[in-house]
């Protein structure tokens, strides 16, 4: 009689290899990337549905009622103005799903504007009106079509594209910088981990924007540094897109630009001048200062030229001697990428600061190390010292905007991270490189599991606790 054998099923110290060899396979076509995609979307939605329909209901703190408010008027195709207020749509859903600190009106009570913060003025009008226009058009859209599902909660909920569509393209990014398959599949789920990518992508704010804009910038990167295969228009197309979404979302494009620039005036007298850094550098420029100050120079001449903004002076003090002066004391403070963020109450555990800070550690020591240790690898140095240039660029730009935007010249005398937040795609694309020049490819794999683990919990304390 035969002997029969029975296959011994992987242990699950053997499943990494496995995913491994299942990833060294895998083959860029359109079918293997469709794929990605698709796992993507399923993470994205399994972070971002849970948090917005529970723990995340209310309005957050980051000024987001002023945001909705802006989404709703540019799906009626209406642009707030200086003296504007918050539309009554959405100041009754604000009533009803309240506010961390804020005693509100109560909800159905068609209160009047002054009833609410800051007497429910819209003073976040002079943002560029890119961001509100892609979500206020289908969040309406929703609303009209799906029973049950507010504006508000239908813009929330397309956070579920702004997050799997920026993990899909940091995907493709880190492809482009010869990063394995295993590891560029596995690093972008890294991404929702950071506490402000979480925060953004779960509320109406342009900040969820960022997320892919920083993912294009790390892949534009890649195609002038390591494949050299791109002329100006790509380049000032993305930047321009990033500028006219929030001009702050731009920083990884001006780091960019500040680091071509660099590299042509250091080869000026060792070889001929590079003309296609110079047109990409321009290009850049132009595509986000024109719209910038065309955009500034409409908006300024629209409402009330008396208004005051109801924040100066909370967030902000006055210049008091040269304004050198008091932005040195923030000029570095653009490395605190994971820490320093906010997150609704419900979600802000002593298990998510204690993460941040972890996060925090390595992202500087990663961008430092990619520096150091990529010193033969040029086109891989370049994103080291473009993520840095970036977290010292953007505390300076935001410094710049409070001196020129007020009657009084003002300053922050503390710069949060949520500004630097389009650079950590770059900052984990710096996390994976150094992991592997290191020899420790697994620290990518731990990063991600842990990540998600955490973010798992936290979303489950907050259904618990609500």
């Amino acid at each position: 009689m035969a002997a029969t054998t029975s296959r011994r099923a992987p242990l699950p110290s053997e499943w990494l290899g496995l995913a491994e060899g299942w990833a060294a396979s895998f083959r860029d076509s359109r079918r293997s990337r469709l794929g990605v995609l698709a796992l993507y979307l399923a993470v994205a939605a399994a972070i971002v549905v849970p948090v917005v329909l529970g723990p995340g209901t209310a309005m957050s703190r980051i000024d987001e009622p002023t945001h909705a408010d802006y989404a709703w008027r540019a799906a009626h195709f209406e642009i707030p103005y200086a003296g504007s207020i918050i539309s009554p749509e959405i100041r009754d859903t604000w009533a009803c799903v309240g506010q961390e600190r804020y005693e509100l009106p109560d909800c159905g009570s068609d209160a009047d504007a002054w009833e609410f913060p800051y007497e429910g003025q819209q003073y976040n009008f002079s943002h560029p009106p890119l961001y509100y226009l892609a979500v206020g058009l289908p969040a309406r859209a929703v609303e009209a079509l799906v029973p049950g599902v507010d504006f508000l909660t239908a813009a929330r909920l397309l956070g579920v594209l702004w997050l799997g569509l920026g993990m899909f393209v940091m995907f493709v990014a880190l492809r482009r910088w010869r990063i394995d398959p295993a590891a560029a599949i596995i690093a972008p789920l890294l991404l929702p981990a950071f506490p402000r990518v979480l925060h953004a992508v779960t509320t109406v704010n342009p900040d969820a924007a960022t997320v892919l804009i920083g993912a294009s910038a790390v892949w534009i990167a890649a195609r002038i540094f390591v494949d050299d295969d791109v002329d100006w228009r790509l380049p000032a197309l993305l930047a321009g897109v990033a500028g006219m979404t929030k001009t702050i979302a731009a920083i990884p494009f001006i780091a960019l630009g500040a680091l071509l620039a660099f590299r042509m005036l250091r080869d000026w007298r060792r070889s001929r001048p590079r003309g296609r850094d110079a047109a990409i550098v321009g290009g850049m420029a132009g595509a986000i200062l024109v719209p910038y100050v065309i955009w500034q120079a409409w908006q300024g001449t629209r409402g009330d030229p008396n208004w005051q903004n109801p924040l100066v002076g909370l967030n902000t003090r006055d210049v008091l001697g040269l304004p050198g002066s008091e932005w040195l004391e923030t000029a570095f403070s653009g490395l605190n990428l994971a820490s320093d963020y906010y997150l609704q109450e419900p979600l802000n555990v002593a298990l998510m600061i204690s993460w941040t800070r972890l996060l925090n550690f390595l992202v500087i020591g990663a961008i430092f190390g990619v520096i150091v240790a990529c010193a033969k690898e040029p086109a891989r140095r370049s994103l080291g010292w473009m993520v840095m240039a970036g977290t010292i660029l953007y505390p300076t730009v935001v410094q710049i905007q409070a001196y020129l935007n007020t009657a009084v010249p003002q300053y922050f005398p503390n710069v949060t991270g949520r500004y630097g937040l389009a650079l950590i795609p770059g900052a984990v694309a710096c996390m994976v490189i150094a992991a592997q020049k290191a020899g420790f490819r697994w620290l990518t794999y731990l990063l991600a599991a842990a990540g998600l683990v955490v973010l798992g919990i936290v979303v489950v304390n907050g259904w618990r606790v609500m």
